[in-house]
């Protein structure tokens, strides 16, 4: 009965006697293997390719060839390397026996052979072939792993110099097996010499008395590099009961190095290399023991740059980033050796000096550091004019630990900002008293929350496009009896850093709510609350939880809940801030980001948070309307939110000027002066029941710009094009100049572009091509009088042009074109109808603008500018 079972192990034999082949058959079948059979070497060879037999049965003598030549091309391939062979003769001689196993036979059977004793022994084979299969893919497995884990090992025996070393061992030492003996004498020389008697004592410990080591040290590499390894052994015996030394060899070198950086990084800015707070308080720390000691003095000075913000709004966060790195560069060179300057953090340096006699040489000092200022700082094309605000403690005067110190010349900082900046001030004990005053009003704010002194004014949020409320923020307020209003910037700080901004925030989070909930029961329409969420509470509360809870307890609905956090919250654990707010929009609030752009929060990370609205912050629209830098920050966070599909909310409107400016750019809503001071609750439900709102010409109007953008460096055609098109009621930019077009579109908001084949610069394929890639929502026209078919069409296919027309064009086919584009445009940001034979396609109240040609550029002759 042949076995025609797929899982049935093959077995093939090899073999020109018919006879036997039929033997081996009727044997092994009914034991359950699957025999192929062939007659010659080479039909073996192919049998074997195509048949992966888990055994071989092979002729010695065979017409085709020799059976021991066949055998070796059979362990020549890589599919045959562990296969058992069994060669089959009918010589017994010892020569072939040798033959057979020189060749690579697994085992030799003499004909005629027992054959009810030829399953048994195959399986008895099949198993070994198992088990060396195992002990292979172990072994490929462990030198993997090894390699991985940069380990190598090494095993002695007692009273034997010769060892054993692993593949990796070799490969950490940068030697060859073939040419080097895995002797300890060989581990030893690669060990540096001031090394090496450590090395020998734990060794001959571990061989005399079996003493177990594990201990670093370094190896030189072969190359001459340095590397250091992890070097661990222990004894044991064998199971003859001899002593066996067995050891590891781990290359740490990386490692080592990451601690190293770990370690500098813990202690030095990574910005500027500096010293940070922590490397600097244990520098102090000497400095004091040592002035101890001596009875000499310690100086310690803040220093804090004058209008850094200004820098980094104005020219970049990279432009500040090289600042901060100049300002260190300058200071390391301006002081003494064993002096030390510090970053803290931000645009805080602090200086330490030491081994003063008196208080004038840091008075000296100072004045020397206020004089490295004076000389601009180039960089990035900008020649900055920097100084700095310093404030000096000095030990032990002012403080007997390095926090005390620091406190102090925080102290006479302040003092050196009062004064105007740009100067030093030492601490005195009038600046002492203030400082007490600071702890006082700490203390006071501590029962402030107890005694119910804390309340909320509210300041309304407008609508740009209805004039309408359309939500409030909740502004803390502390009203201090006997004393009066103490402004939030002189306590929400304080409770900042005591921690006191938790239950503060609880409690406003909660008045606020329940105050909205109160608005709705008394008839007005439901709006909105803003609640200012802190970054210590992100950092140690879970704000869902709060949320949730607050939601819960005073019913508010959570779309009536805005959650407003600041980029410095951003700034924190990134995936736990990530987390945290996608926990916060599941409950349905919203989330606002409050003062954008005053951070260093990154679009990048911004777009994948799930923020609703950006608030821009007032320092911003201060001079929107006179300075051409505050109204293109302006204009970038709105275009930015917009692309975001967030919502955008300016704060601290005070002038007509600023509102306009918001209306043209699409602002969604305000809040400042101009319509309201902060008020307390029931003046909000007064506003909402007078319907107090914008005045009608501060509204915003929906004006619908269709922008079409002209390209030809034929002004005559672009002359024609614009007579063309010009009553359909489109702004119209032309240009003969392909540069100039990208200038013009990133200027302005162009839905269709439409460009001429041929130019002397740039190609109209090329061009818009270009466009493509910078702007894929803007549709794309080709306008050509000329014949290059496959060259069009290969654009027009690949999707770098959208429509194709011959000049000379035939008017009302190009205005349908242009239209439809427009209405194609439209449809991808649904943010106005489209326009059908320059007409709104509704009822909506839509104003056009007149139809004009806004902007015509030449290209630019070799000497002009």
């Amino acid at each position: 009965m042949i076995n025609r079972n797929s899982d049935a192990p093959v077995v093939l034999i090899v073999d020109d006697d018919a006879m036997t082949r039929l033997l081996v058959v009727e044997t092994l079948e009914p034991e359950g293997f699957r025999v192929e059979e062939t007659e010659g070497p080479q039909e073996g060879i192919d049998a074997f390719l195509r048949h992966r037999p888990a055994l071989v049965l092979l002729d010695v003598e065979m017409p085709g060839g020799d059976g021991f030549e066949c055998c070796r091309r059979l362990r020549a391939l890589p599919e045959g390397r562990l296969v058992p062979i069994v060669m089959l003769t009918g010589n017994d001689d010892d020569e072939s026996i040798a033959r057979a196993f020189d060749a690579g036979a697994t085992d030799f059977v003499s004909k005629p052979m027992r054959w009810k004793l030829l399953g048994y022994r195959i399986r008895y084979l099949l198993r070994g072939a198992a088990t060396l299969e195992k002990l292979a893919t172990a072994q490929s497995s462990l030198t993997y792993a090894q390699t991985l884990a940069h380990l190598g090992n090494w095993e002695y025996q007692a009273g034997r110099p010769d060892g054993y070393w692993s593949p990796e061992l070799y490969r950490i030492l940068g030697l060859d097996p073939e040419c080097t003996p895995a002797t300890f004498d060989r581990l030893l020389q690669s060990v540096p010499a001031d090394e090496q008697p450590l090395l020998i004592q734990s060794f001959t410990s571990l061989r005399t008395e079996g003493t177990a080591f594990s201990l670093e040290h370094r190896l030189i590499h072969a190359d001459g590099t340095e590397h250091h390894v992890l070097h661990q052994a222990e004894s044991d015996r064998d199971p003859s009961r001899a002593i066996v030394l067995r050891g590891i060899v781990q290359d740490i070198t990386e490692r080592k190095m990451q601690q190293g950086r770990i370690e500098y990084l813990a202690n030095h800015d990574a910005l500027t290399g500096l010293p940070n707070r922590n490397l600097l308080s244990d520098r102090m720390e000497q400095a004091m023991l040592q002035a101890r000691r001596t009875r000499q003095l310690v100086a310690v000075m803040l220093l804090d740059l004058d209008r850094f913000k200004y820098v980094n709004d104005n020219f970049g966060h990279s432009v500040g980033d090289s600042l901060l790195q100049a300002v260190s560069v300058r200071l390391k060179a301006a002081l003494r050796d064993g002096d030390t300057v510090a970053r803290l953090g931000g645009d805080e340096f602090v200086v330490m000096l030491v081994n003063l006699r008196a208080s004038a040489d840091a008075e000296k000092i100072a004045r020397h550091i206020l004089g490295t200022f004076v000389a601009p700082f180039a960089l990035e094309g900008h020649d900055l004019h920097m100084t700095t605000s310093v404030g000096v403690s000095v030990y032990p005067a002012d403080g007997a630990d390095a926090e005390s110190l620091l406190k102090t010349a925080d102290a006479a900082l302040y003092c050196a900002k009062e004064r105007g900046r740009n100067c030093y001030s030492f601490y005195t004990r009038e600046l002492g008293t203030r400082v007490e005053e600071q702890a006082e009003l700490e203390n006071a704010l501590h029962q402030a929350l107890a005694n119910n002194e804390l309340e909320l004014h509210y300041q309304p949020k407008v609508d740009l496009k209805t004039g309408q409320i359309s939500g409030v923020e909740a502004l803390i307020r502390w009203r201090r009896p006997g004393i009066g209003v103490i402004p939030p910037d002189r306590f929400i700080p304080i409770a900042e850093e005591t921690g006191l901004i938790l239950p503060i925030g609880e409690w406003v989070l909660r008045a606020a709510c329940a105050q909205a909930v109160a608005w709705h029961r008394e008839g007005h329409p439901p709006i909105p609350v803003a609640v200012n969420l802190s970054a210590r509470q992100f950092r140690q509360q879970n704000v869902a939880d709060m949320v949730r809870a607050t939601l819960e307890e005073t019913g508010l609905a959570p779309a009536r809940l805005e959650l407003e956090l600041t980029e410095s919250v951003l700034m924190q654990d990134r995936n736990t801030i990530a987390h945290t707010l996608r926990e916060l929009k599941a409950l349905g609030v919203m989330l606002s980001l409050d003062d954008f752009g005053t951070g260093y929060s990154s679009l990048s990370y911004l777009k994948d948070l799930p923020i609703d609205v950006v608030k821009i912050d007032k320092s911003f629209l201060s001079d929107v309307t006179t300075s051409a830098e505050g109204a293109s920050l302006t204009r970038s966070i709105i275009a930015m939110a917009e692309s975001l599909h967030m919502a955008t909310v300016a704060e601290g409107v005070e002038t007509e000027g600023q509102l306009s400016f918001l209306n043209r750019h699409r602002c969604h809503a305000m809040q400042g002066y101009y319509f309201s001071h902060p008020v307390t609750g029931p003046e909000i439900a007064e506003m909402l029941s007078a319907g107090t709102e914008l005045p009608e010409h501060c509204r915003r109007r929906e004006l619908l710009h269709r922008t079409l953008l002209l390209v030809d460096d034929d002004r005559s055609i672009l002359q024609m094009l614009g007579r063309s098109l010009n009553r359909d009621g489109y702004e119209i930019l032309c240009t003969t100049n392909p540069d100039e077009a990208l200038d013009l579109l990133a200027r302005h908001r162009v839905g269709v572009i439409v460009s001429d084949f041929r130019m002397p610069s740039l190609s109209g394929i090329d061009l818009l091509q270009k466009v493509k890639a910078l702007y894929p929502d803007i549709v794309r026209i080709l306008l050509s009088g000329y014949t290059e078919v496959q060259s069009i069409t290969d654009t027009i296919n690949e999707g770098s042009v959208q429509k194709f027309l011959t000049k000379p064009w035939d008017v009302a086919l190009l205005r349908q074109h242009i239209a439809e584009a427009f209405q194609r445009f439209e449809r991808g940001y649904a943010t106005v109808p489209p326009l059908h034979d320059g007409k709104d396609a509704d009822a909506a109240c839509v104003d056009v603008h007149p139809p004009r040609i806004t902007h015509i550029e030449e290209p630019r002759r070799r000497g002009q500018a």
